[in-house]
Protein backbone atom coordinates (compact mmCIF):
# COMPACT_ATOMS: atom_id res chain seq x y z
CA UNK A 1 0.00 0.00 0.00
CA UNK A 2 1.22 3.68 -0.76
CA UNK A 3 1.78 5.95 1.92
CA UNK A 4 1.97 9.55 1.23
CA UNK A 5 3.27 12.55 3.40
CA UNK A 6 1.78 16.22 3.20
CA UNK A 7 4.13 19.44 3.96
CA UNK A 8 1.50 21.64 5.00
CA UNK A 9 3.01 25.17 6.31
CA UNK A 10 6.02 23.98 8.13
CA UNK A 11 5.50 20.65 9.24
CA UNK A 12 5.11 17.22 7.66
CA UNK A 13 2.11 15.50 8.35
CA UNK A 14 1.63 11.26 7.84
CA UNK A 15 2.63 8.75 6.48
CA UNK A 16 -0.78 8.39 5.47
CA UNK A 17 -2.99 6.40 2.74
CA UNK A 18 -4.71 8.03 -0.12
CA UNK A 19 -8.39 7.01 1.65
CA UNK A 20 -6.92 9.14 4.79
CA UNK A 21 -6.32 11.95 2.77
CA UNK A 22 -9.21 11.96 0.86
CA UNK A 23 -11.05 12.17 3.74
CA UNK A 24 -9.24 15.11 5.35
CA UNK A 25 -9.62 16.71 1.99
CA UNK A 26 -13.19 16.51 2.85
CA UNK A 27 -12.92 17.73 5.93
CA UNK A 28 -10.89 21.09 5.00
CA UNK A 29 -8.26 19.82 7.18
CA UNK A 30 -5.67 19.37 4.66
CA UNK A 31 -5.96 21.83 1.07
CA UNK A 32 -5.91 20.39 -2.39
CA UNK A 33 -2.81 22.46 -3.22
CA UNK A 34 -0.62 21.79 -0.15
CA UNK A 35 1.95 19.59 -1.68
CA UNK A 36 3.01 15.92 -1.01
CA UNK A 37 5.15 13.15 -1.53
CA UNK A 38 4.88 9.58 -2.18
CA UNK A 39 7.55 8.60 0.65
CA UNK A 40 8.86 5.65 -1.64
CA UNK A 41 9.81 8.64 -3.68
CA UNK A 42 10.30 11.49 -1.60
CA UNK A 43 12.21 13.58 -4.26
CA UNK A 44 8.84 14.51 -6.41
CA UNK A 45 6.80 17.42 -4.84
CA UNK A 46 3.28 17.11 -5.95
CA UNK A 47 -0.06 18.84 -4.94
CA UNK A 48 -2.22 16.64 -2.95
CA UNK A 49 -4.93 17.53 -5.97
CA UNK A 50 -2.37 15.63 -8.03
CA UNK A 51 -1.83 12.44 -5.86
CA UNK A 52 -5.84 12.29 -5.73
CA UNK A 53 -6.15 12.10 -9.18
CA UNK A 54 -3.60 10.06 -10.13
CA UNK A 55 -5.73 7.54 -7.59
CA UNK A 56 -8.81 8.14 -9.25
CA UNK A 57 -10.12 9.77 -6.29
CA UNK A 58 -13.03 12.47 -6.40
CA UNK A 59 -13.09 14.57 -3.52
CA UNK A 60 -15.62 17.42 -2.55
CA UNK A 61 -14.83 19.51 0.60
CA UNK A 62 -18.18 19.54 2.84
CA UNK A 63 -20.05 22.44 3.81
CA UNK A 64 -19.84 23.29 7.43
CA UNK A 65 -24.27 23.98 7.57
CA UNK A 66 -25.46 26.60 5.73
CA UNK A 67 -24.32 30.37 5.38
CA UNK A 68 -25.99 31.55 8.68
CA UNK A 69 -24.34 28.94 11.29
CA UNK A 70 -20.66 29.13 9.35
CA UNK A 71 -20.80 33.07 9.95
CA UNK A 72 -22.15 32.53 13.47
CA UNK A 73 -18.93 30.12 13.99
CA UNK A 74 -16.98 32.10 11.95
CA UNK A 75 -17.69 34.74 15.02
CA UNK A 76 -16.76 38.14 15.46
CA UNK A 77 -13.39 38.90 16.31
CA UNK A 78 -12.91 37.62 12.71
CA UNK A 79 -15.65 40.12 11.07
CA UNK A 80 -15.35 43.07 13.09
CA UNK A 81 -12.58 43.12 15.49
CA UNK A 82 -12.80 44.66 18.85
CA UNK A 83 -9.78 46.58 17.99
CA UNK A 84 -11.00 48.16 14.93
CA UNK A 85 -11.83 51.01 17.20
CA UNK A 86 -8.91 51.59 18.94
CA UNK A 87 -5.61 53.19 18.37
CA UNK A 88 -3.94 49.70 17.81
CA UNK A 89 -4.33 48.83 14.23
CA UNK A 90 -3.10 52.35 13.04
CA UNK A 91 -0.23 51.97 15.46
CA UNK A 92 0.78 48.36 14.34
CA UNK A 93 0.33 49.42 10.47
CA UNK A 94 1.45 52.97 10.13
CA UNK A 95 2.05 51.75 5.72
CA UNK A 96 -1.21 51.38 5.62
CA UNK A 97 -2.44 54.42 7.22
CA UNK A 98 -0.09 56.33 5.14
CA UNK A 99 -1.68 54.81 2.39
CA UNK A 100 -5.13 55.27 3.49
CA UNK A 101 -4.31 59.34 4.47
CA UNK A 102 -3.17 59.34 0.28
CA UNK A 103 -5.47 57.39 -0.94
CA UNK A 104 -8.92 59.07 0.92
CA UNK A 105 -7.67 62.56 0.79
CA UNK A 106 -8.99 63.53 -2.23
CA UNK A 107 -12.30 62.20 -1.24
CA UNK A 108 -12.23 64.47 1.82
CA UNK A 109 -12.02 67.41 -0.82
CA UNK A 110 -14.25 66.56 -3.10
CA UNK A 111 -16.92 66.82 -0.38
CA UNK A 112 -15.62 70.30 0.63
CA UNK A 113 -14.62 71.64 -2.49
CA UNK A 114 -18.02 73.64 -2.53
CA UNK A 115 -17.10 75.31 0.51
CA UNK A 116 -13.91 76.59 -0.30
CA UNK A 117 -12.72 79.13 -2.48
CA UNK A 118 -10.40 78.43 -5.98
CA UNK A 119 -7.34 79.43 -5.11
CA UNK A 120 -7.33 77.00 -1.92
CA UNK A 121 -8.98 74.32 -3.14
CA UNK A 122 -6.11 74.21 -5.86
CA UNK A 123 -3.50 74.77 -3.31
CA UNK A 124 -5.03 71.36 -1.27
CA UNK A 125 -5.04 69.30 -4.54
CA UNK A 126 -1.49 70.83 -5.07
CA UNK A 127 -0.52 69.64 -1.49
CA UNK A 128 -1.95 66.40 -1.97
CA UNK A 129 -0.03 65.69 -4.76
CA UNK A 130 3.42 67.26 -3.65
CA UNK A 131 2.75 64.96 -0.05
CA UNK A 132 2.89 62.03 -2.49
CA UNK A 133 6.13 63.12 -4.39
CA UNK A 134 7.28 64.06 -0.67
CA UNK A 135 6.98 60.48 0.46
CA UNK A 136 8.36 58.58 -1.86
CA UNK A 137 11.39 61.27 -1.69
CA UNK A 138 11.37 60.26 1.79
CA UNK A 139 11.38 56.22 0.82
CA UNK A 140 14.21 56.47 -1.32
CA UNK A 141 16.47 59.63 -0.06
CA UNK A 142 16.15 60.24 3.99
CA UNK A 143 19.46 59.66 5.35
CA UNK A 144 19.93 59.19 9.18
CA UNK A 145 20.58 63.18 9.56
CA UNK A 146 17.35 64.20 8.03
CA UNK A 147 14.76 64.96 10.18
CA UNK A 148 10.57 64.94 9.94
CA UNK A 149 10.07 68.39 11.81
CA UNK A 150 12.86 70.18 10.13
CA UNK A 151 11.44 68.33 6.77
CA UNK A 152 8.42 69.54 7.34
CA UNK A 153 9.25 72.88 8.51
CA UNK A 154 11.33 73.48 5.37
CA UNK A 155 8.31 72.40 2.84
CA UNK A 156 6.18 75.03 4.26
CA UNK A 157 8.92 77.67 4.61
CA UNK A 158 9.88 77.51 1.27
CA UNK A 159 6.33 78.21 0.15
CA UNK A 160 6.25 81.42 2.78
CA UNK A 161 9.50 82.46 1.22
CA UNK A 162 8.32 82.07 -2.40
CA UNK A 163 5.10 83.67 -1.60
CA UNK A 164 7.09 86.53 -0.04
CA UNK A 165 9.46 87.21 -3.13
CA UNK A 166 6.80 86.61 -6.48
CA UNK A 167 3.75 87.69 -4.87
CA UNK A 168 4.37 90.63 -2.12
CA UNK A 169 7.13 91.88 -3.48
CA UNK A 170 6.75 90.88 -7.11
CA UNK A 171 10.51 90.30 -7.83
CA UNK A 172 8.82 89.44 -11.18
CA UNK A 173 8.57 93.13 -11.92
CA UNK A 174 12.00 94.09 -11.35
CA UNK A 175 13.28 91.33 -13.27
CA UNK A 176 14.90 92.81 -16.83
CA UNK A 177 14.46 89.56 -18.65
CA UNK A 178 10.69 89.19 -18.10
CA UNK A 179 9.16 89.57 -21.26
CA UNK A 180 11.96 88.34 -22.99
CA UNK A 181 12.08 84.53 -23.04
CA UNK A 182 10.44 84.02 -26.61
CA UNK A 183 12.89 86.67 -27.89
CA UNK A 184 12.71 86.14 -31.93
CA UNK A 185 16.76 86.30 -31.36
CA UNK A 186 17.67 82.76 -29.83
CA UNK A 187 20.97 84.09 -27.87
CA UNK A 188 19.07 86.66 -26.19
CA UNK A 189 15.74 83.84 -25.85
CA UNK A 190 18.64 81.47 -23.88
CA UNK A 191 20.31 83.66 -21.99
CA UNK A 192 17.20 85.18 -20.64
CA UNK A 193 15.60 81.71 -19.65
CA UNK A 194 18.72 80.81 -18.04
CA UNK A 195 19.10 83.96 -15.73
CA UNK A 196 15.83 85.60 -15.62
CA UNK A 197 14.19 82.50 -14.69
CA UNK A 198 16.67 79.69 -13.91
CA UNK A 199 18.72 81.64 -11.58
CA UNK A 200 16.16 83.64 -10.13
CA UNK A 201 13.64 80.44 -9.13
CA UNK A 202 17.01 78.26 -8.05
CA UNK A 203 18.66 80.70 -5.66
CA UNK A 204 14.95 81.31 -3.91
CA UNK A 205 14.48 77.45 -4.38
CA UNK A 206 18.04 76.20 -2.36
CA UNK A 207 18.20 79.61 0.27
CA UNK A 208 15.53 77.41 2.87
CA UNK A 209 18.01 74.43 2.42
CA UNK A 210 21.21 76.74 2.84
CA UNK A 211 19.27 78.16 5.95
CA UNK A 212 19.10 74.69 7.47
CA UNK A 213 23.16 73.80 6.61
CA UNK A 214 24.01 77.50 8.21
CA UNK A 215 22.04 77.33 11.21
CA UNK A 216 23.14 73.51 11.80
CA UNK A 217 25.31 73.02 14.79
CA UNK A 218 26.76 69.56 13.15
CA UNK A 219 28.14 68.64 9.56
CA UNK A 220 25.47 67.88 7.15
CA UNK A 221 26.15 65.35 4.30
CA UNK A 222 25.55 66.14 0.85
CA UNK A 223 23.40 63.44 0.02
CA UNK A 224 20.49 64.73 3.74
CA UNK A 225 21.36 68.53 1.41
CA UNK A 226 19.91 67.07 -1.25
CA UNK A 227 16.82 65.69 0.48
CA UNK A 228 16.16 68.74 1.51
CA UNK A 229 16.86 70.01 -1.51
CA UNK A 230 14.17 67.79 -3.21
CA UNK A 231 11.90 68.71 -0.15
CA UNK A 232 12.37 72.21 -1.14
CA UNK A 233 11.81 72.45 -4.77
CA UNK A 234 8.60 69.83 -4.58
CA UNK A 235 7.26 73.08 -2.17
CA UNK A 236 8.13 75.77 -5.40
CA UNK A 237 6.15 73.00 -7.13
CA UNK A 238 3.01 73.87 -5.46
CA UNK A 239 2.83 77.34 -5.51
CA UNK A 240 4.09 77.72 -9.24
CA UNK A 241 1.03 74.85 -9.81
CA UNK A 242 -1.17 76.80 -8.11
CA UNK A 243 -0.74 79.92 -9.89
CA UNK A 244 -0.61 78.31 -13.41
CA UNK A 245 -4.02 76.78 -12.39
CA UNK A 246 -5.78 79.94 -12.20
CA UNK A 247 -3.80 81.90 -14.47
CA UNK A 248 -2.35 80.09 -17.91
CA UNK A 249 -4.05 77.02 -17.77
CA UNK A 250 -7.28 78.91 -17.11
CA UNK A 251 -6.97 81.62 -20.14
CA UNK A 252 -6.66 78.34 -22.23
CA UNK A 253 -9.80 77.93 -21.98
CA UNK A 254 -11.19 81.17 -22.24
CA UNK A 255 -9.43 81.77 -25.43
CA UNK A 256 -9.08 78.57 -27.21
CA UNK A 257 -12.22 76.22 -28.30
CA UNK A 258 -13.53 74.58 -25.46
CA UNK A 259 -12.87 71.14 -26.17
CA UNK A 260 -9.29 72.15 -27.29
CA UNK A 261 -8.65 74.52 -24.64
CA UNK A 262 -10.11 71.88 -22.15
CA UNK A 263 -7.74 69.14 -23.30
CA UNK A 264 -4.39 71.64 -22.81
CA UNK A 265 -5.42 73.06 -19.89
CA UNK A 266 -6.11 69.68 -18.30
CA UNK A 267 -3.08 68.15 -19.73
CA UNK A 268 -1.32 71.68 -18.27
CA UNK A 269 -2.97 71.00 -15.16
CA UNK A 270 -1.29 67.70 -14.24
CA UNK A 271 1.55 68.37 -15.57
CA UNK A 272 1.85 70.95 -12.82
CA UNK A 273 0.76 68.66 -10.33
CA UNK A 274 3.05 65.79 -10.99
CA UNK A 275 5.49 66.16 -13.20
CA UNK A 276 6.69 69.43 -13.28
CA UNK A 277 7.24 69.85 -9.36
CA UNK A 278 9.55 66.63 -9.77
CA UNK A 279 11.75 68.25 -12.50
CA UNK A 280 12.18 71.38 -9.40
CA UNK A 281 12.60 68.78 -7.12
CA UNK A 282 15.78 67.36 -9.19
CA UNK A 283 17.22 70.64 -10.06
CA UNK A 284 17.10 71.88 -6.56
CA UNK A 285 18.66 68.58 -5.26
CA UNK A 286 21.74 68.77 -7.65
CA UNK A 287 22.29 73.17 -6.04
CA UNK A 288 22.06 71.87 -2.46
CA UNK A 289 24.66 69.17 -3.42
CA UNK A 290 27.46 72.03 -4.07
CA UNK A 291 25.59 74.07 -1.46
CA UNK A 292 26.30 71.04 1.14
CA UNK A 293 29.85 70.82 -0.74
CA UNK A 294 30.79 75.00 -0.04
CA UNK A 295 29.93 73.80 3.85
CA UNK A 296 31.74 70.76 3.87
CA UNK A 297 35.18 72.73 2.16
CA UNK A 298 34.41 76.44 2.47
CA UNK A 299 37.94 77.17 1.18
CA UNK A 300 36.57 76.28 -2.09
CA UNK A 301 33.05 78.26 -1.49
CA UNK A 302 33.07 80.92 -4.24
CA UNK A 303 33.04 78.10 -6.83
CA UNK A 304 31.01 75.89 -4.88
CA UNK A 305 28.03 78.56 -4.33
CA UNK A 306 28.49 79.34 -8.34
CA UNK A 307 28.07 75.64 -9.29
CA UNK A 308 25.10 75.59 -6.79
CA UNK A 309 23.02 77.89 -8.95
CA UNK A 310 24.96 77.78 -12.66
CA UNK A 311 24.19 74.01 -13.15
CA UNK A 312 20.63 73.95 -12.45
CA UNK A 313 19.63 77.29 -13.62
CA UNK A 314 21.51 76.73 -16.69
CA UNK A 315 19.61 73.22 -17.56
CA UNK A 316 15.98 74.58 -16.14
CA UNK A 317 17.38 77.70 -18.72
CA UNK A 318 17.47 75.41 -21.28
CA UNK A 319 13.65 73.44 -20.52
CA UNK A 320 12.44 76.42 -19.88
CA UNK A 321 13.70 78.18 -23.87
CA UNK A 322 12.86 74.37 -25.42
CA UNK A 323 9.38 75.05 -23.95
CA UNK A 324 9.10 78.94 -25.01
CA UNK A 325 10.25 78.26 -28.56
CA UNK A 326 10.46 75.01 -29.56
CA UNK A 327 6.83 73.54 -30.89
CA UNK A 328 8.38 69.34 -30.56
CA UNK A 329 7.88 69.13 -26.79
CA UNK A 330 10.29 66.04 -27.23
CA UNK A 331 13.28 67.92 -27.40
CA UNK A 332 12.81 68.85 -23.45
CA UNK A 333 13.58 64.86 -22.88
CA UNK A 334 16.90 64.87 -23.55
CA UNK A 335 17.38 68.20 -20.77
CA UNK A 336 14.96 66.44 -18.25
CA UNK A 337 17.05 63.23 -18.36
CA UNK A 338 20.38 65.15 -18.03
CA UNK A 339 19.39 66.67 -14.63
CA UNK A 340 18.39 63.45 -13.19
CA UNK A 341 21.43 61.79 -14.46
CA UNK A 342 24.01 64.15 -12.96
CA UNK A 343 22.12 64.07 -9.40
CA UNK A 344 22.78 60.25 -9.60
CA UNK A 345 26.04 60.73 -10.13
CA UNK A 346 26.43 63.31 -8.37
CA UNK A 347 25.50 61.03 -5.21
CA UNK A 348 28.05 58.24 -6.28
CA UNK A 349 31.00 59.88 -6.88
CA UNK A 350 33.68 58.08 -5.17
CA UNK A 351 35.40 59.31 -1.95
CA UNK A 352 38.84 60.29 -3.03
CA UNK A 353 36.89 63.33 -4.50
CA UNK A 354 36.41 64.70 -1.61
CA UNK A 355 39.57 63.91 -0.10
CA UNK A 356 41.00 66.11 -2.77
CA UNK A 357 38.82 68.73 -1.47
CA UNK A 358 40.25 68.70 1.57
CA UNK A 359 43.95 68.51 1.22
Amino acid sequence: MELYEVMKEDTILGPFTIDEIGEFVHSGLILRRDYAYNIANPDEFKNVDYFLKANGRKVAVEHKGNMFSQIKEIGQELILPATIFTKEPWKKDRQLFTLSLVGLTLSVLIVVAPFLSPYVLFYCIALYFSTMWGLFFYYLFKTDQVKLGTTITLFFTTQILITLIFSVLNINALNPFDGLYDNANPMISLVSCIVGIGVVEEFVKVLPVFLILFLSKSVVKPQTAVFYGLMSGIAFGVYEGVNYQLGSNFQMLLENDLADGYVMSYLSNIARLTSLPFLHAIWCGIASYFTAFAFLYPRFRISLYTLAILIPATIHGVYDYLCFNVPFGLATVPVVLLGVVLLMVYLNIRYDFHSKLAD
